[in-house]
């Protein structure tokens, strides 16, 4: 049964898929038709160009057989034009007199002859230039890698908005009807908590049937009791555990489905800005005491830095402010941001945008977070938090690639520009979904005390130090900073940069589930945050053998596999011991957790920017690698009474935020 949204999901694919299949189609064969011969025409206006300097030195008295220079002139002309693979100054009589390059053998390639004429007209020889045509096929081919690319975006962007496609009551509606249905196939008689009030009448006769039957169950379960009849108790009790009648089964949650799209939205706006930040910093030109690589890493640091600082003071604030509100303050702060940094001409200018961005982010983001546990309790708050770190991984996976091909075609100020309008589309979008009047409890503040009590957790700071610090120190670091640098400097553009920066998200999004179940069926939560965490860094300590883009490849497919493995159980244990610690004491953990985590987030890059610009890639790659597989095996010696005493605890609901802040 594929169910009702499976049944939108694959008619917004096909429809979605078939318009880019003619995008792409038409894309090649208009580029057929226009580059090549916009590549001669280049090659003709060169040619002539080439020619003139060489009349010119003829009209002075030159001889034209013995010019100077002339080679060393036409390999300038050829590192600037890479689509010309030989120039050649020929005499009238056929003899080579000068020549930049070798064109491949076989007579297809596309030649220019322009002719060098004397003060009389007289034809002295001939300006030769062969056209690639490789090259045609090569930028038709980039095109279309980037209409691809774009159109997985667009396709990943168009089901996380279904809901604003039928609305989020139209989709609370279909969730509660398809929740219903699946359950009836697979013979589940339990009660499907919410959803009456979107679905009406839809869901209330199987509301109904499924109520009375739990009933009669329960009347002749209380019957066979009176009568002592041990074999009636036995079938009514086999038939309760097999169907769930009179169970209650968790709803996914409203407050999650009516945040997720202006979350989303929001999300992918700072994405966007991944790949070709550190190059629109360094454009700017490098501070005073700073090298390049710092003036990098600084705008990266100061975001990731005040977006940890601001997460305890806003937690409150924002449950003051009202969750609504909050989201709508920030989402207007972090827009003006990128419209700063669009057009500040200024390293100064830049980093303070950047920084009142991360204040608008903070608050966005404990906004809805906040609007999530508000409004969801128990288990429904699991899979509430579920959807909200969906929507958080897949705008990480959805921003890079269409971020850094934005900057390409049209450069870094539009792409911000976008940034910020998407910023401005997410407030709208919340102003119009989120309630005006939220359910709000009294929660106390996590304070300094809270955070030192928590910190005396039994266990706890040997994980965060060892596994939850390194973990988002090394991705930081990597992904944010060193990664991007280096395919800069091997020549990579933005748009390629952003396809790169897709291989984390996509591993995190196909791996956290399974490791997950894999960790809760052994019962070996701690044993895969160690794996998780030798993983990523013994993949990043592969890059020292042989500095290259295939090994950065490994060291991000081997972060992400990591991390993968380790996230999910890491924040299991910690929810386990917020949940020994008791009641008063969990915000506590889960306060200093975050702290931890974030700080992790500041700190990767400001080692990053300092170690490129002393070590290098490689060394500092290799480095940073170390300190996660340090922390891993210092988590593995200090804390075996964590392997032991919560490995057998019951899956946890704690879930993480996502990676990018």
């Amino acid at each position: 049964m594929i169910g009702l949204r499976g049944g939108i999901s694959i008619a917004i694919v096909i429809i979605l898929c078939s318009a880019l299949a003619v995008i792409g189609w038409g894309a090649e064969q208009a580029a057929q038709r226009t580059i090549a011969p916009e590549i001669v025409a280049k090659a003709n206006s060169v040619g002539r160009a080439a020619a003139d300097l060489v009349q010119r030195a003829a009209a002075v008295g030159v001889p034209f057989d013995r010019l100077v220079g002339v080679n060393r002139y036409f390999d300038d002309l050829r590192a600037a034009n890479i689509e010309f693979t030989q120039i050649s100054l020929n005499a009238a009589g056929g003899k080579e007199l000068a020549r930049s390059g070798e064109a491949s053998p076989g007579g297809d390639a596309p030649r220019v002859f322009v002719p060098v004429e004397d003060a009389d007209g007289h034809r002295l020889g001939d300006v030769m230039i062969v056209v690639d045509p490789s090259v045609v096929s090569q930028q038709v081919g980039a095109v279309l890698v980037d209409v691809a690319f774009i159109g997985i975006v667009a396709l990943l962007v168009a089901l996380e908005l279904v809901a604003l496609v039928v609305g989020t009551r139209g989709l609370e509606s279909l969730v509660a009807v398809e929740r219903r249905l699946k359950a009836l196939k697979r013979g589940v008689l339990s009660r499907q908590e919410g959803g009456a009030g979107a679905a009406g009448d839809l869901v209330l006769p199987i509301d109904r049937h499924v109520e009375t039957l739990a009933e009669r169950h329960l009347a002749l379960r209380a019957e066979a009791e009176r009568r002592g009849d041990g074999e009636a108790i036995a079938r009514l009790d086999e038939i309760e555990v097999r169907t769930g009648l009179g169970r209650v089964q968790a709803a996914e949650s409203e407050a999650a489905i009516a945040v997720r799209p202006a979350l989303f939205l929001f999300m992918l706006a700072e994405e966007l800005t991944r790949p070709f930040l550190p190059r629109a910093a360094q454009a700017l030109g490098v501070p005073a005491g700073f090298g390049p690589d710092m003036s990098a890493s600084l705008p990266i640091v100061a975001f990731m830095a005040v977006v940890a600082l601001c997460q305890v003071p806003f937690a409150s604030l924002s449950e003051r402010l009202g969750r609504r509100p909050g989201f709508l303050a920030g989402a207007a702060l972090a827009a003006a941001g990128y419209v700063v940094s669009a057009i500040s001409p200024h390293y100064d200018v830049f980093l303070a945008a950047r920084v009142a961005t991360a204040v608008g982010y903070a608050l966005v983001f404990v906004s809805a977070q906040g609007h999530v546990v508000d409004l969801s309790s128990g288990a429904a708050r699991s899979a509430a938090l579920a959807v909200f770190v969906r929507a958080i991984m897949v705008a990480s996976l959805c921003g890079p690639p269409i971020g850094g091909v934005i900057a390409d075609r049209l450069g870094p100020g539009v792409a911000f520009g976008t940034s910020a309008g998407l910023a401005l589309v997410a407030l709208l979008v919340a102003r119009l979904t989120l309630p005006a009047a939220e359910r709000h409890r009294s929660v106390a503040n996590v304070g300094l005390a809270d955070l030192k009590a928590a910190a005396r957790a039994p266990g706890l700071m040997s994980l965060l130090l060892g596994c939850a610090f390194p973990a988002k120190f090394l991705f930081a670091a990597l992904c944010f900073l060193l990664v991007p640098l280096e395919l800069q400097r091997e020549g990579f553009s933005s748009a390629a940069i952003g396809r790169f920066q897709m291989i984390y998200p996509v591993l995190m999004v196909i791996g956290v589930p399974f490791f997950a179940a894999l960790a809760d069926r052994f019962s070996a939560r701690a044993g895969f945050v160690v794996a998780g965490g030798l993983v990523s860094g013994i993949g990043a300590m592969a890059v020292l053998l042989h500095p290259s883009v295939a090994l950065i490849v490994v060291a991000l497919v081997a972060l992400g596999w990591g991390q993968a493995m380790s996230i999910a159980s890491q924040s299991a244990l910690v929810a386990d011991t917020a949940t020994s610690m008791g009641a008063g004491r969990a915000a506590g953990v889960l306060g200093l957790f975050r702290l931890v985590e974030r700080s992790g987030n500041a700190a990767g890059p400001a080692s990053a920017g300092f170690l490129l610009s002393t070590l290098g890639f490689a060394s500092a790659t290799g480095f940073l690698g170390a300190v996660a597989v340090a922390g891993a095996v210092l988590f593995a010696l200090s804390g075996r009474r964590i392997f032991v005493h919560h490995s057998r605890r019951p899956s946890s609901a704690a879930a993480s935020e996502g990676s990018s802040a």
